[in-house]
């Protein structure tokens, strides 16, 4: 069926679905983004029904590899906990609390791209992205004005502060994701000449130094690392679309060019943090988790460094911890449970004077830590099996939600390496995006199969 236009409910849908992206980094919206993500859902599954169900039969086989793995892992975490969780009705209810409800979450995000597509083709996608991207940018346009008014009503620049969330890494969440919409529209227009969003490419540039700046204002280091990630990724899918086309010497030139104002970019981020100055000096002392004992005691003072100066706090917490966790690890190679707590179950375990965080302030610590080694095979498989898709939607099919599904499921993953970001609101927010934007990519694949 190829409607020429959106239904009502097809229009109530984009509807919830551009609510719910933006409550999700919200404050105190757990119950909103619960009803709206339920209210998605059931509208997707209703209208699923009769007619529809060859399409949705279509986009789960083009999809079969991800959903395959999807229910795998789900599998294994089950099994985990019942077998081998040091507490298992705390592990059976972070299982339906965190991942059964982010997976949810992502049949919504699938269904609403399925019937998107169904009823506009090829343009759908497109419509559904700009939704996406639009709701993105409108929280980060938010924060740069608030910003721009607080430093013009106070007299003093507001740095690493925002009103619009609790915590800055939370909308550095969210201007990643924006960039990563721009990355990818950016490389299409100059790949393929294919302009994906409506947008105009001077409003491309205003949302791009939108994010520039947010990205500065916000000064969270984490953030800055991904936003240089992306930028680096995005010179090297353009050095490899064009290196037929351009002459080496050109080439090295633009590539030199997209190098210095990317390391120019990194710099002034790095001076504008002074917490950057004793990073170095740190790492040893953070890594001596057996005789310092402030990372297992937030009541005792943090080590001095050599100089007599204290060690910066964040580097020597997120070191330690990350040490222990992999200790944990390697303790427990079937994991402990899965959950939020998963890591300070560990470290309870190990160490019964610890009073400290219950995160290790690295995803993908944090799930290991819970899932084990077979959680962690599993889990990279997935994320391997949506790359892959994302790089054959866009160098083989000029599908620029390729690359952004590229840019989307890397830059999540990289992100979990120094973020506890598989969880809670950051968990449901990338099973949605990755698995909408993953039918938006595969929509070639799926047009192919047999009715």
């Amino acid at each position: 069926m190829n409607a020429l236009r959106f239904n009502r409910s097809d229009y109530t849908m984009l509807v919830l679905a551009g609510l719910l992206m933006f409550v999700w980094s919200l404050p105190d919206m757990i119950a909103l983004r619960i009803g709206l993500a339920v209210l998605l859902l059931s509208l997707g599954l209703w209208k699923s029904r009769g007619p529809a169900w060859p399409d949705i039969r279509r986009a789960f086989q083009a999809n079969g590899t991800v959903w395959g793995l999807y229910l795998l892992l789900t599998g294994w975490i089950i099994v985990q906990a019942l077998l081998f969780a040091l507490h298992r009705d705390i592990a059976l209810k972070e299982i339906w609390g965190q991942w059964i409800r982010s997976g949810l979450t992502g049949l919504a995000g699938f269904l609403l791209a399925v019937h998107i597509l169904r009823n506009r083709p090829h343009l759908g996608g497109p419509i559904l992205a700009l939704t996406m991207a639009l709701v993105l940018a409108s929280q980060v346009l938010i924060h740069d004005a608030d910003t721009l008014w607080r430093w013009w009503h106070e007299g003093q620049f507001p740095f690493q502060q925002t009103r619009l969330v609790h915590n800055r890494s939370f909308l550095s969440f969210v201007t990643n994701l924006l960039l990563g919409f721009l990355c990818a529209e950016t490389m299409a227009r100059l790949l393929y000449r294919h302009r994906y969003l409506p947008i105009r490419s001077p409003w491309l540039a205003a949302l791009f130094l939108a994010c520039f700046f947010a990205t500065y204002a916000l000064g969270t280091r984490n953030g800055t690392l991904g936003v240089l990630g992306l930028l680096i990724s995005s010179a090297i899918v353009l050095l490899i679309g064009k290196r037929r086309e351009i002459h080496w010497v050109r080439l090295a030139c633009i590539a030199l060019l997209a190098g210095s104002a990317i390391s120019w970019f990194g710099w002034i981020t790095f001076k504008s943090d002074a917490r950057w100055n004793n990073f170095l000096a740190t790492i040893p002392i953070a890594l001596d988790t057996e005789h310092q004992d402030a990372w297992k005691n937030p009541d005792l003072p943090f080590p001095q460094l050599p100089d007599g100066s204290t060690a910066e706090e964040s580097a020597y917490l997120r070191l330690a911890w990350g040490k222990e966790a992999v200790k944990a690890i390697v303790h427990n190679p079937l994991g402990v449970g899965f959950g939020r707590s998963a890591f300070g179950q560990a470290m309870q375990q190990e160490h019964p004077d610890y009073t400290s965080t219950v995160h290790s302030h690295s995803g993908i610590l944090d799930f290991t830590v819970g899932v084990g080694f077979p959680g962690l095979i599993l889990w990279l498989a997935f994320i391997g099996a949506l790359a892959a898709k994302g790089w054959r939607a866009f160098f083989r099919n000029q599908n620029p939600a390729g690359l952004l599904l590229l840019f989307l499921v890397t830059g999540y993953c990289a992100r979990g390496v120094v973020d506890s970001n598989i969880r809670d609101h950051m968990l449901e927010q990338f099973m949605f995006l990755a698995l909408l934007v993953g039918t938006l990519a595969s929509e070639d694949e799926r047009a192919a199969l047999p009715a």
